[in-house]
């Protein structure tokens, strides 16, 4: 049995096309994905800052701050805003991120909350990266015992 060259390109033809097609299909979840882990890695940063800058006062004062401030900017907002916050100056007026000298000068995806927490001082970044209502959350527990600062960090669903 022999195949005609034309109908091994027209079968190749085929094959070529369901394989875009497969790849069109598959491309925007990928880049969905890609996106979600790049925005997703704000809030560890950015609570690192914030360690940085508790234990700045730590080391100036022995002892934890007495902070309680956030969730800055409410949760929720950012998807209120169409997944993304904007830079809002105002919000990072509050005399607790103020002492901390922390503020976000651009657009992000969380909102970002200190508290004490009995003998803890807990730093946490909440954010719904794709606006279903379901919620990433970052923490950091700081405790001092023995003039030892302790850092405990959790997250819990980091890609939501």
């Amino acid at each position: 049995m022999s195949v005609s060259p034309s109908s091994t390109w027209q079968r190749v033809r085929w094959i070529l096309a369901l394989l875009a097609l497969c790849a069109l299909a598959t491309c925007p979840a990928a880049q969905r994905q890609c996106a979600t882990k790049r925005d997703a890695r704000e809030a560890p940063a950015l609570l690192g800052y914030l360690v940085r800058q508790v234990k700045e006062q730590v080391k100036a004062t022995g002892k934890l701050p007495e902070l309680d401030v956030g969730p800055t900017p409410a949760i929720g907002a950012c998807c209120a805003e169409g997944t993304t916050c904007k830079p809002d100056p105002a919000r990072w007026k509050a005399p607790g991120w103020r002492a901390l000298g922390f503020s976000i000068d651009g657009a992000h995806r969380f909102s970002y909350q200190v508290k004490k927490d009995g003998g803890a001082l807990v730093l946490s970044a909440i954010g719904n990266q794709d606006c279903d209502s379901v919620h990433a959350v970052y923490e950091v527990r700081l405790t001092l015992d023995g003039g030892k600062l302790t850092e405990t960090w959790s997250q819990q669903r980091p890609l939501e």
